[in-house]
């Protein structure tokens, strides 16, 4: 089960502020804050760990993306032609997502 982020850095948080009061009492600063460096490296850690699996995730999803449409003849050279399959639709390009009826797109424009 993942922990929340949040949670993880909080936790490293109240860890640092409990071991530097309880550890000056009986070892001495430096190695209190040793401790306390030691204790937010790893809140830090984990809270880059997790932005990284994140970033893994969306990689995978993205590399799964749908293969590309057969353009229409009378999309050829236009800039506003897409051509990908998103859940299972086609977006043809951002003025008719859908295509067009006729052989010419009144709206084609080159680059």
């Amino acid at each position: 089960m993942k922990r929340p982020v949040f949670i993880s850095c909080i936790s490293a948080a109240a860890a640092t502020i409990i071991c530097s009061y309880v550890g000056t009492q009986y070892l001495g600063k430096n190695i209190m804050y040793a401790i306390g460096g030691a204790i937010i490296g790893t809140g830090i850690t984990t809270f880059i760990t997790d932005r990284i699996a994140d970033q893994i995730q969306i990689n995978q999803v993205m590399l799964r993306l749908p293969r590309p449409l057969t353009r229409p003849t009378s999309c050829i050279g236009c800039k506003y032609y897409h051509g990908i399959f998103y859940n299972g639709s086609p977006l043809i390009c951002s003025v008719h997502p859908e295509g067009i009826e006729g052989a010419k797109c009144p709206d084609w424009q080159g680059f």
